[in-house]
């Protein structure tokens, strides 16, 4: 079975990107628990949060609950036959 480029599928935009997004933000706030440093802000939270309007703090807490399920989204389009991943964009789509 041929692989398929990663950023062509739909497990990558619904699952695995949101999924990173999360964990920055997750990875920041431990960052300022360990520094105590009030000021440090979950980065991807804020930006959307500056794109569309809205408190950072609430849209965070939006990613947390929406975790698992962008996890069950990759679950699902890995499931069976599903084809290996690669880096190479010119492999088949």
């Amino acid at each position: 079975m041929r692989p398929i480029f990663i950023l062509w599928t739909r497990s990558f935009w619904l699952g695995i990107f949101p999924s990173l997004l999360i964990v920055l933000d997750l990875a920041v706030n431990i960052v300022a628990a360990v520094a105590s440093d009030p000021a440090l802000v979950p980065p991807v939270a804020t930006l959307i949060g500056w794109l569309f309007g809205g408190d950072p703090v609430v849209i965070e807490g939006w990613m947390l609950r929406i975790a698992p399920l962008l996890a069950l989204v990759i679950a699902q389009q890995r499931a069976g036959s599903a084809r290996p991943y690669t880096a190479n964009p010119r492999a088949r789509q």
